[in-house]
């Protein structure tokens, strides 16, 4: 969570636009003199500067990968830990089973006088030797039951724990918005870089061949940059929330009329996997909600009404979140809802990647 007086990234646009004015005042370079001589330094000024504006270019392209692959991880990790939960949810349902034939085995054959309904027979017998044989069986029947249901026991035992430690190793390895930030930050940082030096290239010559290129590649990974945001949000998928945060999204959003919990449900799954993966970011902010103790100091909701405000506490943080938001114009509709959300984290690709979920929780049942 962020607060405006604690901004901890800003849109690609604003950083560009910011930095190309500091360098045209600082600068004032003016453009290319009539004589040749002028001419001739500024065009070399200028080719020394595109030959930059190439080499930073390939740093956008990689810098560009390794955001493409931040955001494709964050839909792996989702999916990855939908299979778990499918396949934990198996395994219990396996445990259970098993237990249940387990425990109707072993008192079907009590309610039917288990060995002493067997041992009873014995008595019939007048001959010693059968006698003997029938106690032999009675025994190797009974003990070989008793170690079926044992070691049987034990492998539905040892089930259930390997789908624990999958379901704890599941959940470390969620990806979230800390995940992408660094990726994102670094590709907004090195375009406006690119920028940077564009503006010093038409402070000096406007009529180079090769300024016109490096124009139209630094538009072009502008526009890659949103392309690849779009293509790997397309592949997210929602992450099935457990029913208190569920009931929690719920119960906060109608705190702020206008507020789908959809939305709250979105940020609780970008942020923090739903609890999952709350661990401090770089950053400093907290919680499943993520946020930073000033801000959350501000807004604090005592979602559970048990008298304290703790930042951990998924219901104080799912409230506090939708305080924020309708703060922030959340519940004044479609056209104020990605300000609001962009008040919650300072990067177009959060908003959108928030209200790419959104949509898709519409569609959820629990």
């Amino acid at each position: 969570m962020r607060s405006l007086a604690t901004i901890r990234r800003a849109p690609v646009t604003a950083t560009v636009s910011a930095v190309v004015a500091v360098v045209a005042i600082l600068s004032g370079t003016p453009t290319a003199r009539a004589d040749g001589g002028g001419i001739a330094g500024a065009q070399s000024q200028a080719q020394t500067l595109l030959a930059k504006v190439h080499r930073l270019q390939a740093r956008v392209a990689a810098a560009e990968r390794a955001y493409s692959r931040s955001l494709a991880g964050v839909a792996q990790s989702v999916t990855a830990a939908i299979e778990n939960d499918r396949a934990t949810d198996a395994v219990r349902e396996q445990t259970a089973t098993a237990t249940d034939a387990f425990a109707e085995r072993v008192r079907g054959l009590y309610m039917a006088g288990g060995p002493l309904a067997l041992y009873a027979t014995l008595l019939q017998s007048g001959d010693i030797t059968d006698f003997q044989d029938r106690a032999v069986l009675v025994g190797h029947v009974v003990s070989a039951d008793a170690s079926v249901v044992r070691q049987d026991t034990q492998v539905v035992a040892g089930a259930a724990a390997q789908a624990r430690t999958s379901a704890r190793a599941a959940d470390r390895k969620i990806r979230t918005e800390r995940s992408v930030a660094g990726a994102a930050v670094r590709v907004q940082r090195l375009l406006a870089q690119e920028q940077v030096l564009l503006a010093q290239v038409t402070a000096r010559v406007t009529a180079l061949k090769e300024l016109a290129a490096a124009r139209a590649a630094a538009a072009a990974q502008a526009v890659a940059f949103s392309a690849i945001t779009t293509d790997q949000l397309a592949q997210l998928h929602v992450l099935p929330p457990s029913p208190l945060y569920l009931s929690l999204y719920h119960r906060a959003a109608t705190t702020c009329p206008g507020l789908s919990w959809t939305v709250l449900a979105a940020i609780g799954q970008v942020e923090s996997g739903h609890g999952r993966n709350p661990s401090m970011s770089s950053a400093g902010a907290l919680g499943p909600m993520q946020f930073l103790p000033s801000t959350f100091a501000t807004y604090a909701v005592d979602g559970d009404g048990d008298g304290r405000l703790d930042i951990m506490d998924p219901a104080d943080a799912i409230f506090t979140a939708a305080a924020y938001l309708c703060a922030n114009g959340a519940g004044r509709g479609p056209s104020a809802l990605p300000t609001a959300i962009w008040h919650y984290n300072h990067a177009d690709w959060y908003v959108q990647m928030v209200l790419t979920l959104a949509k898709q929780y519409e569609g959820y049942a629990g």
